[in-house]
């Protein structure tokens, strides 16, 4: 039998766990708390669909992170906020990930695969970007709100210079998305994963602070003329930060966006959740990021550093982005 560990209790953690255990993956989800973990130990996952009614509950392995028991050597997946990422969360995962194994990330944002790979050098680190939506309920519990796609391939070092991969092999890659195709999700290699992450960069850029800030889910955006002229203002800017760091402009972005928050209307935003929870935000990684990319490249980002402080300082976050 296929063995997966999976490092985060959230949305996304709790989704690919009990759809990897139900395809007849062995899953151990590791938590950041041990109340999590008993629970999950206990109850197993519940995966509902899109209205709330349960399609499946599967049984799994949980600890804590910080459980003394050594973990197998199997694939890893990071299913965290970059928020997560603080020293003493690396300590601990570095040692839940035995040195040679792969460790595949699906963070929002940049910067985070630069981090992994300094502070997890003897591991292979891939990076994963998806589509599908999916709400925690509870500590146990998560819905499915939205099919979408997954992307993963060898992880873009975006502060080591241009084409910076770090250490990996296209068959291990090809291994994990093996395991998530056969749990039902729609997944696929992709040799050019810095693209990707910037492109996924750019609508998050321009959705998350936005949501946050006016308090509205992704559908609102797109519904007066003064939030649309806000958003083009944003994605303009963000946009051209981005091209000046490698990103390939597409006449088709502005209108996927616009799309995007159709596809995705009902939905809140995580920043938006996290700012009404008064907890930290992704917004360093998010904008936060796009203006210090502007800053290294000489390009103007207005928008970019504003909103980063603005939401920080709505979050609760300790640092501005």
């Amino acid at each position: 039998m296929a063995s997966i560990q999976i490092i985060g209790g959230g949305a996304i953690g709790l989704l690919l766990a009990g759809r990897l255990a139900a395809s007849g993956t062995r899953v151990c989800v590791r938590t950041r708390t041990r109340a999590q973990a008993d629970a999950l130990a206990a109850d197993g996952v519940t995966v509902q669909s899109g209205l709330g009614e349960a399609q499946m509950r599967v049984r799994v392995d949980a600890v804590s992170l910080g459980d003394p028991r050594a973990a197998r050597p199997c694939d890893t997946l990071l299913a965290v906020k970059q928020t997560a990422l603080t020293p003493d969360f690396l300590d601990r995962l570095a040692e839940s990930t035995p040195p040679g194994t792969s460790l595949t990330a699906f963070c929002n944002g940049i910067g985070h695969t630069d981090l992994l790979t300094r502070r997890l050098p003897d591991r292979r680190i891939y990076a994963a970007v998806t589509t599908e939506a999916s709400l925690r309920i509870d500590a146990t519990t998560v819905r499915h709100t939205g099919r979408g796609d997954i992307r993963l391939g060898r992880a873009p070092l975006f502060e080591s210079g241009d084409d910076a991969l770090a250490a990996g092999e296209e068959r291990e890659a090809a291994r994990v998305a093996a395991l998530l195709n056969q749990a039902g999700f729609s997944a696929s290699l992709s040799n050019d994963m810095a693209e990707r992450m910037l492109r996924k960069l750019l609508n998050n850029a321009v959705i998350n602070p936005l949501t946050a800030l006016l308090r509205v889910p992704n559908g609102a955006l797109v519904r007066t003329p003064e939030r649309r002229t806000l958003m083009r203002a944003l994605f303009d800017e963000t946009l051209s930060v981005l091209e000046a760091g490698g990103l390939a402009r597409d006449d088709r972005m502005w209108m996927d966006l616009l799309d995007l928050c159709e596809r995705t209307a009902a939905n809140r935003s995580s920043m938006l959740q996290d700012v009404l929870a008064g907890r930290s935000t992704e917004i360093r990684a998010i904008n936060g990021a796009v203006a210090r990319m502007a800053a290294r490249l000489g390009v103007a980002a207005p928008y970019n550093e504003s909103l980063a402080s603005l939401i920080a300082a709505l979050g609760g976050d300790d640092k501005e982005g």
